[in-house]
């Protein structure tokens, strides 16, 4: 009699068990809780940076009335290396020097560019639109400025002041599953873009 005391409820906490964990079972063609984290990375929230760290990259806007311009921008030492480098860089510049961030996934090239003469950020989107498909405006943190595809490379132009814009290329690494076209919203890449101040 003791014995099927304790059976009947051991029978009836193993059946609960198994509609739980019955329920818990994603259906067919759903993902399973384990990828909440792919879901936070497509959707882009949830990053933070391991070990924040700020860079610097300074340079001279204008010609008579010339002033130097710095800019920082917010990386995550862990995974990431910062530098501003004089040869060698990732994209074509004729800059004297760029400020880049190499990671597994990506790879960040920051740059100042002057307008020509008489222009303005408007023109320079007119321009842009002109020579390159799918300019769109966009917005990272407090930075409005414009973005559009050059071969394999995402751009971003973000004005700094009468003289000059800042241009942001951002190049695809060996560890970046998706398209190249979807890297200034991946949660790194766009925690970056929204640091940077000026």
């Amino acid at each position: 009699m003791k014995k099927a005391m304790i059976l009947a409820p051991m029978g009836q906490a193993a059946a609960g068990a198994a509609v739980f964990f019955a329920l818990k079972k994603p259906a067919a063609g759903e993902k399973p809780a384990a990828s909440a984290k792919s879901d936070a990375k497509a959707a882009g929230k949830g990053y933070a940076p391991k070990d924040p760290k700020t860079g610097s990259y300074s340079f001279i806007s204008g010609f008579q009335n010339a002033s130097t311009v710095e800019v920082t921008v917010e990386y995550d030492a862990a995974s990431q290396v910062y530098a501003v480098i004089e040869e060698d860089f990732l994209a074509y510049s004729s800059n004297s020097h760029v400020a880049t961030i190499e990671a597994d996934e990506f790879n960040i090239q920051l740059e100042y560019a002057g307008y020509y003469n008489g222009e303005d950020f408007a023109g320079l989107k007119k321009s842009l639109a002109e020579r390159y498909q799918g300019v769109a405006d966009v917005t990272y943190g407090a930075n409005a400025g414009a973005k559009f595809v050059d071969g394999d490379n995402v751009c971003l132009v973000f004005p700094v002041d009468a003289f000059s814009y800042l241009l942001i290329t951002i190049l695809k690494g060996k560890e970046y599953d998706d398209e190249f076209t979807t890297l200034p919203d991946y949660p790194p890449v766009a925690s970056i873009l929204a640091s940077v101040k000026v």
